[in-house]
């Protein structure tokens, strides 16, 4: 992968050089005269004034670029301050606004926190209702249930709730993930009376409608035959479904005959079952008066019925001992799609914040290690990258990148160099500074929105965790030292033990492979083209836990 880096550099800095000039003459008209957009006789005398600096500008022009002078070819020397970086502050200690916190008499926890600065106000209802709770004989049913919130009440349909919602400027939708399901809007604060009425109503009388339910059915069919047809489709699921087997956490998607069963009864008794208050949390973001929204909550949402919560029976995760390679075979594919990884931790486990940073020096971002080796200095892709998902129950720590199909295999020794490395040396000071200041960094900036703030005061109810979790997160992070991302990576990174999946060409990619642990060969539907040998070098007893043996 070549790179050019030949730039004319006079160029460019006359370029620059004119382009501020233009920009310093709107400012000055701007701050002079307040206002927001240029009138016409500014327009004019801007105009004038580029004139006449496009009069000096060929005046200067010969002398500028005549290629018989000393220096014609010479690019402007960097003045002495750009030698040296700036060096990075100390982060900002988050403060976190007041929040008031209340219970309706149905077990709705709410919380409250106001927010002026604009008219705005967003409205964030969690369940602790996701694909866990959906029975394996009829998945698909919790999504569903939620995308057709929207869709249908006794006393609007979908386009009316839609018009509506649409008339006050604000939105409104729903969305189901393993642990939870999210019913969100937002609106200006003048229009929060309207807001509230369309959210009540559709989380309190959705009544299903039997055509949209058939319309919704038939795009996600189409939905999934598309996706079948994705490298980063196939890959999720081959590789979520040898760490978990039968666990929901392994379910990608459901199976299209299992969509096509799903009835109006099913999502009417889903809904039932798990859509209650005293399993639930409102959250309020904006500009309103307090008083008055606890009665506007209480006015909505106060005859909600509350219920039984009724907890996922979770079958056991398989345990992996020995490098397999699981190869879901693309004929004619351009490129390979890699992801290694094993099981992780949870969303509450003591050492999350010590793997958060490890994971960013390792592939959490542009300037980690996974990215610096594989794209930068490779070059075999766009982008290679690690994470570490964290859930109500352990999810999976991966490292990942789509390469071309003729460095597949010099992509995964790379990545096996790394993980290997960062269990074993402890990084550098300037990396780990760089890993903290990004992360401290972003979850500033992620928390300066209403809906970001909402999100993350959401995680904290959802997941249970200390209250002080976010007035403490830059601490915890910036308290991280080298050798606790060592310990740390040697406790996430099952190094031996890895589950290895690729999508790609088999007939090109798989004798390369075959060199790092046994190959079984899926086709792009799931089912197995060729066994691994068991009895291999790299292999030790891992198929018998493999969900698909």
């Amino acid at each position: 992968m070549k790179r050019n880096t030949k730039y004319d550099t006079r160029i460019d800095a006359e370029r620059a050089s004119k382009s501020l000039r233009t920009g310093l003459v709107a400012a000055s008209l701007l701050l002079s005269t307040g206002l927001t957009t240029i009138s016409p006789c500014c327009a004019a005398g801007q105009k004038t004034e580029q004139k006449k600096e496009q009069k000096q500008e060929q005046k200067k022009e010969p002398s500028r670029t005549s290629t018989t002078g000393p220096t014609a070819n010479t690019a402007p020397r960097p003045e002495p301050w750009r030698r040296t970086a700036p060096e990075a502050t100390e982060p900002r200690p988050f403060k976190l606004p007041t929040v008031e916190t209340y219970k309706l008499e149905n077990g709705l926890k709410v919380q409250l926190v106001e927010d002026h600065r604009v008219p705005y106000v967003t409205v964030f209802l969690g369940f602790k209702a996701g694909k866990l709770l959906d029975d394996n004989q009829s998945l698909g049913v919790a999504q569903l249930t939620a995308d057709m919130l929207t869709e249908g009440t006794g006393a609007r349909s979908s386009k009316e709730i839609a018009d509506q919602i649409d008339y006050i400027g604000g939105s409104l939708g729903a969305h189901t993930g393993y642990d939870f399901t999210l019913l969100n809007g937002s609106a200006l604060s003048n229009s929060t009376p309207k807001l509230f009425e369309l959210l009540s109503d559709v989380l309190l009388n959705p009544s299903f409608p039997e055509d949209e339910i058939k319309l919704k059915k038939a795009n996600w069919l189409q939905a999934l035959v598309m996706k079948r047809s994705q490298p980063s489709f196939l890959l999720e699921e081959r590789f979520r479904k040898v760490i978990f087997g039968g666990h929901p956490y392994g379910i990608v998607a459901p199976h299209p005959d299992m969509v096509s069963s799903i009835t109006q009864k099913d999502l009417v008794e889903f809904h039932k079952q798990h859509y209650i208050p005293n399993d639930a949390i409102l959250l309020v973001l904006g500009d309103f008066d307090k008083s008055k929204m606890k009665e506007l909550v209480s006015s909505s949402l106060g005859d909600w019925k509350a219920g039984e919560r009724k907890e996922a029976v979770l079958p056991h995760v398989p345990s992996h001992k020995g490098r397999k390679i699981y190869l879901v075979d693309r004929p004619g594919s351009v490129q390979s799609s890699l992801k290694l990884g094993n099981l992780g931790i949870k969303k509450t486990d003591p050492d999350y914040f010590k793997i958060l940073v490890m994971n960013e020096v390792l592939g959490g971002a542009a300037h980690s290690r996974l990215f610096a080796n594989i794209r930068e200095n490779k070059g075999y892709t766009y982008g290679a990258y690690s994470a570490s998902a964290t859930r109500v129950h352990p999810d999976v720590f991966y490292a990942s990148a789509d390469v071309r199909t003729d460095v597949t295999a010099a992509s995964l020794q790379e990545f096996l160099y790394e993980l290997e490395k960062i269990r074993n040396l402890k990084p550098k000071a300037d990396e780990l500074t760089t890993a903290k200041n990004y992360l401290t960094g972003t979850f500033q900036l992620g928390i300066e929105t209403q809906a970001g703030l909402a999100q993350r005061l959401l995680e904290v109810s959802l997941y249970e965790l200390p209250e002080d979790y976010l007035e403490t997160y830059t601490k915890k992070v910036m308290a991280v030292t080298p050798e606790d991302v060592r310990v740390a990576a040697r406790r996430i990174i099952q190094a031996k033990d890895l589950v290895i999946t690729v999508v790609g060409d088999a007939e090109k990619i798989r004798p390369d492979l075959e060199l790092f642990a046994p190959v079984e060969v899926y086709s792009a539907e799931g089912e197995v083209v060729t066994r691994a040998e068991t009895s291999g070098a790299g292999d030790k007893g891992s198929g018998s836990d493999d969900p698909d043996s």
